[in-house]
């Protein structure tokens, strides 16, 4: 499933967090390299848009 927004994106990214110490060969660890490829297709896609997690200084 595609990530279409940033509510989605940031979910994603806290299910991938969740899931970092699953073994690569478990169900859970393949979760988390289809989460991967995912989140790194959104941000290559909107990176630029996407609201910044720090502000700036």
């Amino acid at each position: 499933m595609a990530i279409r927004t940033q509510e989605e994106y940031e979910r994603a990214v806290q299910e991938f967090q969740g899931l970092r110490d699953a073994p690569a060969d478990s169900q859970d660890g393949r979760r988390r390299a289809e989460l991967d490829a995912e989140i790194k297709a959104f941000y290559m896609q909107n990176g630029d848009e996407m609201r910044r997690g720090r502000p700036t200084r």
